[in-house]
C-alpha cells in the first residue's frame, strides 16, 4: 500500500474518531420539513408520513405548552426527551383531539403508541445528526418500552358460524360481506389487501391471488392460494358487479360501485358482530378474522413455516403471536399427539 494511500486512510479514520464540534443551526419546522422531503424521497409510505408528522407535532406542542425555550433541533437535549417520554407515560391525556371519544378516557398512553413516538423521533433525530444538525442523537440512550404479550383472541366455531349466517345473501351488500368474510377465513389476507384486489389479480387456473408489493405491508410481493370454494365465490361476486357496474375496478364495491375503504368494512363487521351478539364477546374486526384464520391453518395440522409465508410474515416470531392456542386447543392436541399413546397398549 503507498503512503499516500494510508495517509488518506488515516485522515479518514481521523476525521470519523473526532467529528466537527461546530454544527449547522436549523429550526424546528425547517429540520423537520427537511427531514420529511428526504424520507418522502426515499418512498415512505403515506400512513408512515402521517406517523412522522403527527409525533413532531405532538412534541412541539407539548415543548410550548410547558414552556421550552427551544427554537433549533440541537437544542432538544436527552433530559427533555426522557421528560417527553415521562409526559406520555403518566400525564397525557388519552385521545386528545379525538373527533368522536371524549377527553376524560384517563392519562398515559399505551406502550405501542409511546414506543411508535420513540421510534420516529429516533428516526428523525439519526438523520439530523448525519445531516450535521445536531451534535449527537438526543434518543440514542432512550429504549423502547416492554410490552407485555397481549392474548390475542379468535372466533370460535360457533361465532364464525354466526357471523356468516347473518349476512342477507339475497341483497348484494349481504352477498358481498359474506364474500368478503369467508375470504379473510380462507386466506387470512389483511384487510387493505383482500379490498385492493380486482378481477385481473385472481387466477382461476392456479387457485391464487396476486398482490402486488406496492399493496402489502412489508412491500413484498405474494401469492395467495384460494380453496375452489372461495374462487367460485368471488368469480359469482364479479359478475354480480359486471352486472350493476361494469366499469369497476375491483372486486368489493359500495352499493354505488365505488371502492369500499377499510374503515368502511369494519364497520359493517362490527354491524355483523352486533346482530349476533359476537361483539360482546369478542372483537368483530378484520383482524380478528386473520388470527382466527391462522390459528385454524394450525390446528388442521398446518406448519407455521408456511403459515409465514401466508400471512406475508417476515420473521416466524411474529407468526407466533397470531397462533394464540386456548387450553382445549392444547387438550385435545395433547390427547392426539401425546407420546405415551404408542406405548399404551404394550405396557399394558
Amino acid at each position: 500500500m503507498s503512503e499516500e494511500r494510508i495517509i488518506r486512510r488515516r485522515r479518514k479514520a481521523d476525521k470519523r474518531a473526532n467529528p466537527p464540534s461546530d454544527i449547522q443551526p436549523m429550526e424546528l419546522d425547517p429540520a423537520f420539513n427537511y427531514f420529511m422531503s428526504a424520507k418522502i424521497g426515499e418512498g415512505i409510505r403515506k400512513r408512515t408520513q402521517t406517523d412522522y408528522s403527527n409525533t413532531w407535532r405532538y412534541l412541539t406542542d407539548w415543548l410550548y405548552e410547558e414552556n421550552y425555550n427551544v427554537k433549533y433541533v440541537h437544542e432538544i437535549t436527552t433530559e427533555i426527551c426522557r421528560n417527553y417520554i415521562l409526559y406520555l407515560t403518566v400525564e397525557a391525556p388519552r385521545f386528545k383531539g379525538h373527533k368522536y371519544i371524549q377527553n376524560d378516557q384517563g392519562k398515559g398512553l399505551s406502550t405501542a403508541t409511546i414506543n411508535m413516538r420513540i421510534r420516529a423521533l429516533k428516526v428523525a433525530f439519526n438523520f439530523w445528526y448525519k445531516e450535521g444538525f445536531v451534535r449527537k442523537n438526543p434518543m440514542d440512550n432512550i429504549r423502547c418500552q416492554k410490552e407485555d404479550e397481549d392474548k390475542i383472541e379468535s372466533f370460535t366455531d360457533e361465532q364464525i358460524e354466526a357471523l356468516l349466517g347473518a349476512c342477507d345473501q339475497r341483497t348484494y351488500v349481504g352477498f358481498r360481506d359474506y364474500v368478503f368474510q369467508w375470504c379473510l377465513l380462507d386466506t387470512a389476507m389483511r384487510i387493505n389487501e383482500l379490498l385492493s384486489i380486482a378481477p385481473e389479480d385472481i387466477d382461476i387456473k392456479t387457485r391464487s391471488i396476486e398482490l402486488a408489493a406496492r399493496l402489502n405491508k412489508n412491500r413484498r410481493a405474494r401469492i395467495v392460494p384460494v380453496s375452489a370454494e372461495t374462487i367460485k365465490l368471488l368469480h359469482e361476486l364479479i359478475d354480480e358487479n359486471k352486472a350493476h357496474f361494469p366499469y369497476a375496478k375491483k372486486v368489493f364495491l359500495s352499493v354505488y360501485g365505488e371502492e369500499v375503504k377499510d374503515t368502511q368494512m369494519n364497520k359493517r363487521l362490527k354491524y355483523y358482530g352486533d346482530i349476533t351478539g359476537v361483539s360482546k364477546e369478542i372483537r368483530t374486526t378484520a383482524h380478528t378474522w386473520r388470527h382466527t384464520s391462522a390459528r385454524n391453518y394450525i390446528l388442521n395440522g398446518g406448519d407455521p413455516y408456511t403459515l409465514m409465508r401466508l400471512l406475508g410474515h417476515s420473521s416466524i416470531a411474529m407468526t407466533r403471536r397470531y397462533v394464540q392456542m386456548t387450553p382445549e386447543d392444547v387438550r385435545i392436541k395433547h390427547e392426539q399427539f401425546s407420546p405415551i399413546k404408542k406405548f399404551r397398549t404394550k405396557l399394558r
